[in-house]
């Protein structure tokens, strides 16, 4: 049966859009690492409600300095989480271009020009004395990185139809830069166009309000409702998102609002126990406390497994590396660096292993053996810890999160020795590939 499997996803390497797919995330993985990184020590140690700024008693810092270092951490995580979008499109048209011996620059530079004229909004600042551009950051950042490498595949695909093949090495010489340059004129012009269409049905006010809002109505429906069927089939929806790369992968959801949580949280300092709270079955006590183990997903069990199983190999270098900003729930370096993002291996686990710990902590809240989560925690508390400081410090309740923790990290163990088989596989065939090349 393993086997199988693992052939199956071998065979899917084969084709064009999965191989473009994983040398453009191979590529963008640095941009968001040092993105991740900076958020993450935004998050949790320059702001006040960050877990490490808080017992590290790091307000004695001089405002000016905090305000200088939040600035720098901003900048850098706008700068490559904000426009990873960018980063992205460029590459997978530049891949998939050369990948037929076409002109990979000319169509990544298509491919930004395309993706800047569907996420811009027209006539925004028309009132404005001076002239100021304005897009949908959600076409921009890491939130639609699904659409963004069909976009850019797309165009190199154009590219491969409408333009001519590369002759030689020395394509910079002048008559033949010059060739380059009127030969991707049609495909650019087609590209351009179909981004000036796309651009016109998102500044439609109900179409753009209905995809931007699609994401953040899971988060809504995850965390606040009581219902706990509601909270599963919702939390469902949040993890197919993530993996299909159409989440929200910086962001923490920790919910610290709404009639519930404060009831919740009311009757537990008027009461000075978190037991018997009036919602024990709140979406956002069940989705933090217990889902949300290094962000969706449970990448940090992931995270553990991999290091556990994988000695030397890429996923094991990229699982060290990613492990600190894991542990505090950023997670997307993660996700794009193993990468977990459009990997059919780690499907199964990702979208259902949450359901698992929800379900089982569900069960243990109704028979009482652990209390509900009703106390705020602050940003980036880890994710083992969450339930802890959420109960004010119920050790029945750290010992019942660690035991799921063990739970999911024997779970993901099969699925990255899969894994491991496949990225074997596919580096040995990577290289006969480049020995019969060096010998014709």
């Amino acid at each position: 049966m393993h086997e199988k499997i693992i052939n199956r996803i071998i065979a899917l390497h084969r084709y064009s859009f999965v191989r473009i797919t994983r040398q453009t995330l191979i590529m963008i993985f640095p941009i968001v690492f040092i993105g991740t990184m900076a958020k993450m020590i935004l998050k949790t140690i320059f702001k006040p409600d960050g877990f490490i700024y808080n017992i590290a008693f790091l307000d004695a810092i001089p405002q000016n300095v905090l305000r200088i270092i939040q600035f720098m951490l901003t900048s850098i995580s706008q700068l490559t989480l904000g426009i990873l979008g960018i980063y992205t499109v460029y590459m997978a048209a530049k891949f998939t271009a050369k990948r037929y011996r076409r002109d990979g620059k000319f169509a990544g530079i298509t491919a930004i020009l395309t993706l800047l004229l569907m996420s811009y909004r027209y006539g925004n600042g028309k009132s404005s004395p001076q002239f100021s551009l304005s897009f949908y950051q959600r076409l921009l950042s890491g939130n639609s990185l699904l659409i963004v490498l069909i976009l850019g595949y797309g165009i190199g695909q154009l590219y491969r139809w409408l333009t001519p093949p590369k002759d030689g090495d020395n394509t910079n010489a002048l008559p033949l830069l010059q060739e380059r340059s009127f030969s991707s004129m049609l495909p650019m012009t087609i590209s351009l166009i179909f981004g000036v269409t796309v651009a016109l049905f998102l500044n439609s006010n109900t179409i753009y309000h209905a995809w931007s809002t699609s994401y953040s109505t899971l988060v809504t429906t995850a965390q606040e409702h009581r219902q706990l069927w509601l909270t599963l089939l919702a939390t469902m929806g949040l993890t197919i998102f993530d993996w299909l790369g159409l989440g929200v992968p910086y962001t923490s959801m920790a919910l610290t609002s709404g009639d519930s949580f404060t009831a919740n949280l009311n009757y537990a300092l008027t009461h000075g126990t978190p037991w018997n709270v009036p919602y024990e079955f709140l979406g956002s006590s069940l989705y933090n406390s217990f889902a949300n183990f290094g962000g969706d997903g449970l990448i940090l069990a992931l995270i553990v497994a991999i290091l556990l199983t994988s000695n030397g190999s890429y996923m094991h270098r990229v699982a060290r590396w990613t492990a600190l900003p894991t542990l505090f729930n950023f997670n997307y370096a993660t996700m794009i660096g193993l990468p977990v993002v459009f990997n059919p291996l780690f499907l199964i686990p990702f979208v259902f292993l949450p359901i698992v710990n929800i379900l089982l902590a569900s069960l243990a809240i109704t028979i009482h053996l652990i209390p509900s989560t009703p106390y705020p925690v602050l940003q980036g508390t880890p994710g083992p810890l969450i339930s802890f400081l959420g109960t004010n410090g119920n050790w029945g309740i750290l010992i019942f999160t660690l035991v799921l923790l063990l739970i999911d990290i024997a779970a993901y163990i099969p699925f990255v020795k899969m894994a491991l088989v496949v990225e074997n596989r596919l580096t040995l065939a990577e290289q006969d590939v480049i020995s019969h090349e060096k010998n014709d």
